[in-house]
């Protein structure tokens, strides 16, 4: 007699449970069912995957956010290679220490 597919999608997602709170315990475990629960991802997708398809979306954002405030400083504000060159240096920055989660937006 095999098992449905409910019932085999409950026993691997107690098998990864376990595996997540053996490794870093009951608030890992705590902390992993938030954040399925917040993305909506299945127990199938693994947190290496995630954690790359974030930084890649991340990353894809900054660039778009760059290049449309580049574009528009350029030809609204006149702004010339120095100055781009100093604003996109000082952004990609600001936006790295976003992106690495290296601080807050607490004021």
């Amino acid at each position: 007699m095999g098992r449905n597919r409910e019932e085999q999608a409950r026993l691997e997602g107690m098998a990864q449970a376990l595996r997540v709170a053996r490794e870093k315990g009951i608030e890992g475990l705590e902390d992993e069912i938030r954040m399925r629960n917040i993305t909506g991802l299945p127990c199938a997708v693994p947190k290496k995957a995630i954690d790359e398809c974030i930084q890649n979306i991340k990353n894809n954002v900054v660039d778009t956010f760059t290049v449309l405030v580049a574009y528009t400083l350029h030809h609204k504000f006149g702004y010339g290679k120095t100055r781009l060159a100093r604003f996109a240096e000082e952004f990609n920055f600001q936006a790295e220490c976003l992106t690495e989660d290296y601080c807050t937006w607490g004021m």
